[in-house]
């Protein structure tokens, strides 16, 4: 009777979430509304399959950046990217490999970095795939992502050919693309069912801390509200 109660009153407090837009991705192919602080280079075929889309700061000190569209987001939501970029310099005497550090910033409608993650390699090749994650916070529901190599130099940078951005939502227990009342019933079942694999129990530790209970029940509801 009691947990009959407890799925009345979360039915009547939840509303679904649903992703209603995809993340943009930049390629040769698809670079449309995507801004290039370079005036001087066209974000076009050409000049992305001839890496001429790079991320350093000048001489005079103005920081090329790469910025996407804007999107519709929630909160919860984890953004994926991998970042595809080629470096010719990679092997002469100015090449400093901590400078090629690439920086992922999460803009909000003003242009204001609310969040950013960082990525600095220990090694490099000519072409390179490096691997960013952030996740949106709470408020935000329209962003855009901006690339940056703040302490490149004309030696140490890198030119973007490719970003493939992929989004979950942080409480999607049953990966519908949404987070609802469902997901709240499928962590009770994972809470109720012994003998898990690894991804069910995954996918259910909603909070991360290791352990599949009440907590992650909680932490769907947070999300949806």
């Amino acid at each position: 009777m009691k947990k009959r109660f407890c799925y009345t009153v979360m039915a009547a407090i939840v509303s679904a979430l649903t992703l209603q837009a995809q993340v943009p991705q930049f390629s040769s192919k698809s670079f449309a509304d995507w801004i290039y602080s370079n005036p001087a280079i066209e974000l076009n075929q050409t000049t992305i399959l001839a890496n001429r889309i790079v991320l350093y700061t000048t001489s005079t000190g103005l920081h090329l950046t790469l910025t996407s569209p804007q999107f519709t987001c929630h909160n919860g939501e984890t953004i994926d990217m991998t970042v595809t970029w080629i470096t010719d310099q990679w092997q002469t005497a100015g090449f400093v490999v901590s400078k090629v550090a690439l920086t992922a910033a999460l803009l909000d409608e003003n242009g204001i970095a609310v969040d950013s993650v960082t990525y600095t390699p220990t090694s490099v090749s000519r072409t390179n795939y490096v691997n960013l994650s952030i996740t949106v916070p709470r408020g935000l529901n329209k962003a855009r992502l901006r690339f940056a190599s703040w302490k490149a130099d004309v030696n140490s940078s890198g030119a973007v050919r490719q970003i493939e951005m992929t989004s979950t939502l942080r409480g999607d227990v049953n990966r519908d693309g949404e987070v609802d009342i469902a997901d709240i019933n499928a962590v009770i079942n994972a809470i109720l069912t012994p003998g898990l694999s690894d991804e069910q129990r995954s996918r259910a530790d909603v909070d991360h801390d290791g352990e599949v209970n009440v907590a992650d029940i909680n932490a769907v509801i947070d999300v949806i509200l």
